[in-house]
Protein backbone atom coordinates (compact mmCIF):
# COMPACT_ATOMS: atom_id res chain seq x y z
CA UNK A 1 0.00 0.00 0.00
CA UNK A 2 1.53 3.61 -0.36
CA UNK A 3 0.19 7.02 -1.41
CA UNK A 4 -0.43 7.87 -5.06
CA UNK A 5 0.02 11.62 -6.39
CA UNK A 6 -1.24 13.02 -9.65
CA UNK A 7 -4.95 12.62 -8.28
CA UNK A 8 -6.87 15.90 -8.41
CA UNK A 9 -8.62 15.18 -4.69
CA UNK A 10 -10.60 18.22 -4.56
CA UNK A 11 -12.26 17.35 -8.98
CA UNK A 12 -13.03 13.74 -7.65
CA UNK A 13 -15.14 15.07 -4.40
CA UNK A 14 -16.99 17.18 -6.16
CA UNK A 15 -17.58 15.23 -8.99
CA UNK A 16 -18.55 12.22 -7.09
CA UNK A 17 -22.67 12.18 -6.45
CA UNK A 18 -22.31 11.71 -2.18
CA UNK A 19 -20.62 14.98 -2.42
CA UNK A 20 -21.82 17.13 -5.21
CA UNK A 21 -23.11 20.26 -5.12
CA UNK A 22 -21.86 20.87 -1.49
CA UNK A 23 -20.21 24.38 -0.30
CA UNK A 24 -16.61 25.03 -1.61
CA UNK A 25 -15.39 25.44 2.20
CA UNK A 26 -17.16 22.10 3.15
CA UNK A 27 -15.94 20.70 -0.65
CA UNK A 28 -12.09 21.57 0.99
CA UNK A 29 -12.83 20.35 4.36
CA UNK A 30 -13.12 16.71 2.47
CA UNK A 31 -10.10 16.92 0.74
CA UNK A 32 -8.17 18.12 3.95
CA UNK A 33 -9.11 14.35 4.94
CA UNK A 34 -8.75 12.85 1.82
CA UNK A 35 -5.25 10.60 0.29
CA UNK A 36 -5.54 8.67 -2.26
CA UNK A 37 -3.38 4.96 -1.91
CA UNK A 38 -2.65 2.33 -4.49
CA UNK A 39 -3.00 -1.43 -3.34
CA UNK A 40 -1.85 -4.55 -5.49
CA UNK A 41 -3.32 -7.41 -6.55
CA UNK A 42 -4.44 -9.40 -2.89
CA UNK A 43 -3.03 -6.46 -0.47
CA UNK A 44 -5.71 -6.41 2.22
CA UNK A 45 -7.32 -2.75 2.57
CA UNK A 46 -8.62 -3.23 6.04
CA UNK A 47 -9.24 -6.57 8.06
CA UNK A 48 -12.53 -7.92 9.64
CA UNK A 49 -13.34 -6.35 13.13
CA UNK A 50 -10.87 -3.25 12.58
CA UNK A 51 -11.57 0.27 13.42
CA UNK A 52 -14.30 1.86 10.77
CA UNK A 53 -12.18 5.40 11.01
CA UNK A 54 -12.67 6.07 6.89
CA UNK A 55 -14.63 5.84 4.05
CA UNK A 56 -13.24 4.58 0.89
CA UNK A 57 -14.08 5.60 -3.10
CA UNK A 58 -12.54 3.42 -5.85
CA UNK A 59 -10.84 5.37 -8.34
CA UNK A 60 -9.91 2.51 -10.42
CA UNK A 61 -9.37 -1.22 -10.08
CA UNK A 62 -11.82 -3.50 -7.98
CA UNK A 63 -12.19 -4.56 -4.65
CA UNK A 64 -14.21 -7.42 -3.02
CA UNK A 65 -15.33 -7.36 0.78
CA UNK A 66 -15.47 -10.51 1.89
CA UNK A 67 -16.09 -12.99 5.33
CA UNK A 68 -13.90 -15.61 5.84
CA UNK A 69 -15.02 -19.08 7.66
CA UNK A 70 -12.36 -20.64 10.41
CA UNK A 71 -12.42 -23.51 7.82
CA UNK A 72 -10.71 -21.15 5.57
CA UNK A 73 -13.55 -20.84 3.26
CA UNK A 74 -14.54 -17.12 1.27
CA UNK A 75 -17.94 -15.82 1.22
CA UNK A 76 -17.52 -12.83 -1.18
CA UNK A 77 -20.82 -10.05 0.03
CA UNK A 78 -19.45 -7.71 -2.16
CA UNK A 79 -17.27 -6.61 -5.25
CA UNK A 80 -17.07 -2.98 -5.78
CA UNK A 81 -15.89 -1.40 -9.10
CA UNK A 82 -14.44 2.23 -10.00
CA UNK A 83 -17.07 4.97 -9.23
CA UNK A 84 -18.50 3.06 -6.34
CA UNK A 85 -17.73 3.63 -2.33
CA UNK A 86 -17.70 1.23 0.31
CA UNK A 87 -17.26 1.24 4.36
CA UNK A 88 -20.34 3.12 5.42
CA UNK A 89 -22.51 0.89 6.78
CA UNK A 90 -19.70 0.09 9.54
CA UNK A 91 -19.05 3.79 9.53
CA UNK A 92 -22.25 4.59 11.01
CA UNK A 93 -23.03 1.67 12.64
CA UNK A 94 -21.24 -0.69 14.68
CA UNK A 95 -17.70 0.79 14.22
CA UNK A 96 -16.18 -2.16 13.36
CA UNK A 97 -15.85 -3.54 9.73
CA UNK A 98 -17.88 -7.28 9.47
CA UNK A 99 -15.94 -8.64 6.27
CA UNK A 100 -12.32 -7.79 5.29
CA UNK A 101 -11.72 -5.43 2.06
CA UNK A 102 -9.18 -6.98 -0.43
CA UNK A 103 -7.34 -5.73 -4.04
CA UNK A 104 -8.89 -8.11 -6.52
CA UNK A 105 -6.68 -6.33 -9.27
CA UNK A 106 -4.33 -3.05 -9.01
CA UNK A 107 -6.53 -0.47 -7.04
CA UNK A 108 -6.52 2.84 -6.31
CA UNK A 109 -8.59 4.58 -3.48
CA UNK A 110 -9.52 7.53 -2.00
CA UNK A 111 -9.94 7.64 1.53
CA UNK A 112 -11.57 9.96 3.18
CA UNK A 113 -11.33 10.81 7.30
CA UNK A 114 -14.81 9.75 9.56
CA UNK A 115 -14.25 12.60 11.54
CA UNK A 116 -14.44 15.34 8.15
CA UNK A 117 -17.52 13.42 7.16
CA UNK A 118 -19.37 13.61 9.67
CA UNK A 119 -18.66 17.68 10.13
CA UNK A 120 -19.41 18.06 6.91
CA UNK A 121 -22.87 15.96 7.43
CA UNK A 122 -23.49 18.28 10.42
CA UNK A 123 -23.12 21.45 8.48
CA UNK A 124 -25.37 20.51 5.01
CA UNK A 125 -28.18 18.00 5.78
CA UNK A 126 -27.98 16.65 2.49
CA UNK A 127 -25.23 14.47 2.48
CA UNK A 128 -26.73 13.06 5.35
CA UNK A 129 -29.88 11.80 3.34
CA UNK A 130 -27.48 10.58 0.91
CA UNK A 131 -26.12 8.43 2.69
CA UNK A 132 -29.28 7.14 3.90
CA UNK A 133 -30.33 6.38 0.56
CA UNK A 134 -27.19 4.59 -0.34
CA UNK A 135 -27.73 2.04 2.73
CA UNK A 136 -31.26 1.69 1.79
CA UNK A 137 -30.16 0.40 -1.54
CA UNK A 138 -27.86 -1.85 0.08
CA UNK A 139 -30.19 -2.71 2.77
CA UNK A 140 -32.45 -4.01 -0.07
CA UNK A 141 -30.31 -5.66 -2.51
CA UNK A 142 -29.06 -7.79 0.51
CA UNK A 143 -32.59 -8.66 1.29
CA UNK A 144 -33.46 -8.98 -2.26
CA UNK A 145 -30.04 -11.92 -3.07
CA UNK A 146 -31.34 -13.43 0.85
CA UNK A 147 -34.75 -14.14 -0.97
CA UNK A 148 -33.71 -14.77 -4.21
CA UNK A 149 -31.74 -17.77 -2.48
CA UNK A 150 -34.64 -19.39 -0.94
CA UNK A 151 -36.80 -18.32 -3.52
CA UNK A 152 -35.31 -19.31 -6.85
CA UNK A 153 -32.84 -22.29 -8.19
CA UNK A 154 -29.30 -21.36 -8.98
CA UNK A 155 -29.79 -21.53 -12.81
CA UNK A 156 -32.45 -18.66 -11.81
CA UNK A 157 -30.41 -16.21 -9.86
CA UNK A 158 -27.73 -16.52 -12.21
CA UNK A 159 -29.85 -15.50 -15.17
CA UNK A 160 -31.33 -12.99 -13.33
CA UNK A 161 -27.26 -11.36 -12.20
CA UNK A 162 -26.99 -11.84 -16.32
CA UNK A 163 -30.08 -9.59 -16.98
CA UNK A 164 -29.19 -7.41 -14.16
CA UNK A 165 -25.92 -6.49 -16.02
CA UNK A 166 -27.87 -6.22 -19.43
CA UNK A 167 -30.01 -3.60 -17.92
CA UNK A 168 -32.03 -1.52 -20.03
CA UNK A 169 -30.08 -2.42 -23.28
CA UNK A 170 -31.73 -5.99 -23.28
CA UNK A 171 -34.15 -6.24 -25.83
CA UNK A 172 -36.71 -8.54 -26.34
CA UNK A 173 -35.66 -10.08 -29.80
CA UNK A 174 -32.09 -10.89 -30.79
CA UNK A 175 -29.00 -11.28 -28.35
CA UNK A 176 -27.22 -8.93 -25.49
CA UNK A 177 -24.20 -9.23 -24.60
CA UNK A 178 -22.75 -8.44 -21.02
CA UNK A 179 -18.90 -8.74 -19.74
CA UNK A 180 -18.49 -10.20 -16.50
CA UNK A 181 -16.46 -7.74 -14.59
CA UNK A 182 -15.13 -9.85 -11.98
CA UNK A 183 -13.59 -13.47 -12.30
CA UNK A 184 -15.98 -16.97 -12.50
CA UNK A 185 -14.07 -17.88 -9.01
CA UNK A 186 -15.31 -14.44 -7.22
CA UNK A 187 -18.91 -15.12 -8.92
CA UNK A 188 -18.83 -18.62 -7.32
CA UNK A 189 -18.58 -17.31 -3.76
CA UNK A 190 -20.54 -14.01 -4.40
CA UNK A 191 -23.64 -16.68 -5.02
CA UNK A 192 -22.37 -19.00 -2.36
CA UNK A 193 -21.33 -21.60 -4.71
CA UNK A 194 -18.65 -24.10 -5.36
CA UNK A 195 -16.95 -23.34 -8.91
CA UNK A 196 -17.91 -26.62 -9.50
CA UNK A 197 -21.44 -25.63 -9.14
CA UNK A 198 -21.14 -22.98 -10.65
CA UNK A 199 -19.67 -24.70 -14.29
CA UNK A 200 -22.74 -26.92 -13.79
CA UNK A 201 -25.15 -24.01 -13.92
CA UNK A 202 -23.26 -22.21 -16.87
CA UNK A 203 -23.47 -25.37 -18.44
CA UNK A 204 -27.37 -26.00 -17.78
CA UNK A 205 -28.54 -22.80 -19.23
CA UNK A 206 -26.22 -23.27 -22.29
CA UNK A 207 -27.57 -26.62 -23.13
CA UNK A 208 -31.30 -24.70 -22.55
CA UNK A 209 -30.62 -22.25 -25.22
CA UNK A 210 -30.84 -19.18 -22.84
CA UNK A 211 -26.90 -17.69 -22.83
CA UNK A 212 -23.68 -19.04 -24.84
CA UNK A 213 -20.25 -18.10 -22.55
CA UNK A 214 -17.48 -17.04 -24.22
CA UNK A 215 -14.50 -16.74 -22.19
CA UNK A 216 -15.26 -13.22 -20.10
CA UNK A 217 -18.85 -12.77 -22.16
CA UNK A 218 -21.80 -13.82 -22.09
CA UNK A 219 -24.87 -13.89 -24.97
CA UNK A 220 -28.07 -13.89 -23.76
CA UNK A 221 -30.88 -15.25 -26.62
CA UNK A 222 -33.59 -13.11 -25.46
CA UNK A 223 -36.56 -14.41 -26.78
CA UNK A 224 -35.64 -17.63 -25.08
CA UNK A 225 -35.01 -16.29 -22.13
CA UNK A 226 -38.61 -14.50 -21.90
CA UNK A 227 -40.08 -17.64 -22.86
CA UNK A 228 -38.51 -19.32 -19.75
CA UNK A 229 -39.24 -16.40 -17.58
Amino acid sequence: MGPRVGVDKKKTLREFPLFSGIAADHLADLERGAQTLTFQRGQTIYVAGGPARQIYIVLSGQVKLALASQRGSEKVVDVVDAGRSFGEPEFFGSQRYLAAALAVKPTQLLSISGVHVRRVMKSDPRIAVRFIRILAARQLELESELAASHLYSANRRLLDYFLGLAGSARDLVGETQVTLGISKRLLASRFDMQPETLSRTLRDLSEAGLIKVEGSRVRLHNARIGRYL
